[in-house]
């Protein structure tokens, strides 16, 4: 009689577990600017797609992809709440991805067995402390790993066993990757040219057309959706300043302010290699890694993939890990073979030993995700609280200024009328108006930028009472 495996319902109990997790852990997902927006322009889509009109083009509207805030506008039709379905949409990826990436490795190692596949991806995947992130988070990492994983799927169909009617599948899902986070277009830009090559070399050129078209219609909704603010991705303020000799600094002074990273941007993009909020494996792998391992033309194209990505992120002024997981995924695909032969030899010559290894690379996982999410949290913490205790302070007809905490705001108290310290530059603050700002954090990231120049003019003009402090320097002021 067969035991009972529950890998087999992996995907599922990591969604489970993931909504498990939310709930004990009391998060809504909701962090940062980044998040609060990707909910406000759901709540817009949801609007736009009952029929209800919403002009909104709000600072660095450009700049966000239409896929995940559509998604949980979708989803908002069963009766969820705008935050839960976006959150709910990152736990379904997450566990999407992982069904996916079993069948990615299918397809590419057709004779390893599945329970080396399905432990690969428990600690590989599952238990990498940024998968983790990205399945918590309103955020749209989690979505986009799963489209990229789902082209790829496809695309390695067509390549690997010549079904050409999964290249329609393969583009579309690209499109919509893109459509979700517009930088995995350099990731998948080689997937897709050498998905169309392949057709026009196997005399299929009119499907060669049609897989265009499924790519384009995945995109539209971009367009059809976000009236109102600038609809050209390249028009982003990081990829405006992309430069080869980014690879070579660790300082980038830009719209997001001065940020100086411990490390310059060649060795940021190795880190899905060697950094602990991935796998600590990957390193030992590529020393178990052989030439052979990628012989297969898929193989190669997934080598392209992750070069035109990695050159993307390098090149920019800016430094994120969360960006860096699709890379990490590609990467995983790529060492797999070394895992395979790491996973069959040890456990038949050094059983104890290789079971110790992955047992400390588990805990390490473990010990990695409390690390990663603590910072996320703590933002988390410090946005429900603050928005908690302005409201017995701040009047509902209060006008506020106010920098980085303003999504949060808008989230929590809509019944403020709240102006961006960092949108433009203001001249009359007017009397009985407040302040909300955080000089010891700010000073020096923002120098010479609107909200330092903002701060700095309503000191000399204007004399402030302090209302309310918080911890991390965050003070209220009312302007007098």
């Amino acid at each position: 009689m067969t035991s009972y495996n529950p890998l087999r319902f992996f995907a599922a109990l990591v969604v489970a577990g993931l909504a498990l997790l939310a709930k004990a852990l009391s998060f809504n997902g909701l962090y940062g600017q980044d998040a609060h927006e990707y909910l406000h322009l759901s709540r817009v889509f949801f609007d736009r797609l009952n029929g209800r009109s919403w002009q909104y083009a709000g600072p660095g509207a450009s700049e966000f992809a239409a896929g995940y805030p559509l998604a949980g506008a979708l989803l908002q039709f069963p009766g969820l709440e705008a935050a839960t379905a976006l959150q709910a949409i990152s736990w379904l990826s997450a566990g999407w991805a992982v069904w996916l990436s079993d069948r990615c490795l299918r397809l590419l190692s057709p004779g390893a067995r599945a329970a080396s596949r399905r432990t690969f991806i428990a600690v590989g995947l599952v238990l990498a402390p940024y998968f983790v992130r990205a399945g918590l988070t309103v955020m749209s990492d989690a979505l986009g790993l799963a489209l990229t994983l789902a082209a790829l799927v496809h695309g390695l169909a067509v390549l690997e066993t010549r079904r050409f009617r999964s290249a329609g599948w393969a583009v579309f899902f690209a499109g919509l990757a893109v459509l979700t986070r517009f930088s995995l277009a350099a990731l998948l830009a080689p997937l897709v040219a050498a998905l169309l090559l392949y057709l026009w070399e196997h005399g299929r050129r009119a499907s060669a057309g049609l897989v265009i078209a499924a790519g384009l219609l995945a995109v539209a909704p971009h367009f059809l959706l976000k009236t109102g603010a600038e609809q050209n991705a390249l028009n982003h303020s990081l990829l405006q300043d992309w430069s080869v000799l980014n690879f070579f600094k660790a300082t980038f002074t830009n719209a997001s302010g001065t940020v100086q990273y411990v490390l310059p941007n060649i060795f940021y993009v190795f880190f899905p290699l060697m950094h602990p909020g991935f796998c600590l494996l990957l390193p030992a792998l590529l020393m178990l890694a052989k030439r052979t391992d990628i012989h297969l033309h898929t193989k190669r194209v997934l080598l392209a993939c992750l070069f035109g990505y990695l050159l993307l992120l390098g090149g920019l002024p800016h430094q994120n890990l969360r960006y860096l997981l699709p890379a990490y995924a590609i990467l995983l695909l790529l060492f797999f073979p070394a895992w395979d032969r790491m996973y069959a030899y040890g456990l038949y010559f050094f059983k104890r030993l290789t079971w110790s290894i992955i047992s400390f690379v588990v805990l390490v996982q473990i010990a990695g995700t409390v690390w990663i999410l603590r910072p996320t949290l703590a933002r988390n913490r410090l946005e429900t609280g603050l928005a908690a205790d302005l409201q017995p302070v701040l009047p509902t007809d209060a006008v506020l200024f106010t920098f980085d905490i303003d999504g949060a705001l808008h989230t929590y108290r809509p019944d403020l009328t709240l102006k961006n310290l960092w949108a433009e530059r203001y001249e009359d603050f007017p009397a009985g108006s407040y302040i909300l700002f955080n000089a010891e954090k700010w000073s020096r990231q923002w120098a010479g930028q609107n909200p330092v120049l903002n701060w700095e003019f309503v000191n000399r003009t204007y004399r402030l009472e302090a209302v309310q402090t918080w911890p991390g320097g965050w003070v209220l002021y009312r302007i007098e």
